[in-house]
């Protein structure tokens, strides 16, 4: 039924993100995350352009300088800063476990649609984002913590910015629509860490930045490391997760609520050690059980009816008298 499409959505973008650790872990190590996230990014956003030019055109919107600078900040936040810290993170985490903390985003992107975009959070809501904080707690045991300082904290930086992207982007897809927004920050994002590799290679900047013992971030490459046996991880990951997963999860947030699509990351943290375990061979431990199963409790809380018979999601069909949606009849009851 329509008023299912935002259900069908989030879960189809969490089915494909369910492959985005996965896929950076094949890549570490082969082609520079700079560059990775550069080209996925870029090539995503060109590729969806033409949606977001007849979705603009379709609702009669102008793009103008107000809709550039608001692409070039999204495109900074959640790609600029976001890519490259996440594959990061996935060099010093195992793919599962980082799919799994990952999930914490639905809190901050609760929180911060309340206070930004004043959406309200329902009390089912709220018990699924409860039982998503004790599954993490269950996982990463904060008394015993076993795992790499280091990647928690780029964890936690990704999360953090991930979340302000996911509500900015709310803001824009209410105007614009969601693959406009999608491909408009995906380009400048792109742009900007495009931009950012090739001033790596002017001696003035590589030179003081090799000096500090951060060769890393000096003469980053560009177009290099691609070869036939990394090619299907590398299409999974720009086409599948990059293209498809983002513009499914702007959907989603279109048609339903910014809460809707949060719960994508109740879903692909209960998925992500599976494929893990049978791509790369990490096992699931009786804490990573766990906790898988109380995120998909708070995913079928979050998902359950509410006393209206309402399964939380809105209907992107819903129109005025007057034939035009507006952003606020899209929010979930």
């Amino acid at each position: 039924m329509k008023k299912n499409k935002a259900l069908w959505y989030m879960l189809a973008a969490a089915l494909l993100f369910c492959f985005t650790e996965i896929s950076l872990k094949k890549l570490n190590g082969s082609i520079n995350s700079l560059e990775v996230n550069f080209s996925r990014y870029l090539l995503a956003g060109i590729l969806l352009l033409p949606a977001g030019i007849r979705e603009r055109k379709r609702r009669g919107v102008r793009l103008n300088r107000r809709h550039i600078r608001w692409f070039s900040l999204l495109g900074f936040i959640g790609i600029t800063l976001v890519g490259p810290l996440y594959q990061l993170s996935t060099a010093y985490l195992e793919a599962g476990v980082t799919g799994v903390l990952f999930s914490i985003n639905p809190m901050c992107i609760g929180i911060l649609a309340a206070l930004l975009l004043k959406e309200p959070l329902s009390l089912r809501q709220g018990a699924g984002f409860v039982l998503s904080m004790a599954a993490i707690l269950v996982i990463v045991d904060p008394f015993h913590v076993r795992m790499d300082p280091t990647g928690l904290c780029l964890l936690g930086l990704t999360v953090l910015f991930y979340s302000l992207y996911a509500v900015l982007g709310k803001k824009m897809t209410s105007e614009l629509g969601s693959a406009d927004v999608t491909a408009g920050s995906f380009i400048c994002g792109g742009l900007q860490l495009f931009l950012i590799g090739a001033a790596s290679h002017v001696p003035w900047i590589s030179g003081p930045v090799q000096q500090a013992g951060l060769s890393g971030f000096a003469d980053i490459p560009l177009f290099a490391g691609y070869t036939l046996e990394n090619l299907p991880w590398v299409i999974i990951l720009y086409m599948g997760v990059t293209l498809g997963a983002y513009y499914f999860w702007f959907q989603a947030m279109e048609c339903g609520s910014v809460a809707l699509g949060s719960l994508t990351y109740f879903i692909k943290p209960a998925l992500t050690p599976v494929f893990a375990l049978l791509v790369l061979g990490e096992g699931i431990s009786g804490r990573m059980l766990a906790g898988i199963l109380l995120m998909l409790a708070g995913a079928a809380v979050s998902l359950g009816k509410n006393g209206n018979g309402r399964n939380g999601v809105s209907s992107c069909e819903k129109k005025k008298p007057n034939g035009k949606e507006t952003s606020h009849e899209r929010i979930s009851q």
